[in-house]
C-alpha cells in the first residue's frame, strides 16, 4: 500500500456521537456507521497522513501490535475505497 496521503470524499459528511462516527457520501447513496477504532481511524484520514503514519497511530493509541493494527488498518481502507468514501 502506498503512504500516498490519505483523503476523504470531498462530499462526505460526519458527525460523531459516542465515540461512533455516522458517515454519508450525498449523491452516492453510502453511509457507513464506525466503531470507535473506524472513526479514530476516518479522524486521521485528513488529505496529510499516510498509511504507515495512520497505521503507526492506531498501533501506538490502541497498543496493538503493529502488524495486526496494519491489516486491520488496510482491511478497513480498503472497504472505505470500495464505497468510494476516500481516495
Amino acid at each position: 500500500m502506498s503512504d500516498a496521503p490519505i483523503s476523504r470524499h470531498p462530499h462526505a459528511a460526519a458527525r460523531t456521537y459516542d465515540g461512533e462516527a455516522f458517515i454519508v457520501v450525498p449523491g452516492l447513496g453510502e453511509y457507513n456507521i464506525l466503531n470507535g477504532t473506524g472513526t479514530r481511524v476516518w479522524e486521521l484520514i485528513d488529505g496529510k497522513r499516510g498509511f504507515d503514519e495512520i497505521v503507526k497511530t492506531i498501533s501506538e493509541e490502541f497498543e496493538v501490535d503493529y502488524d495486526a493494527a496494519k491489516k486491520d488498518v488496510k482491511d478497513f481502507l480498503d472497504a472505505l475505497r470500495e464505497r468510494q468514501m476516500i481516495s
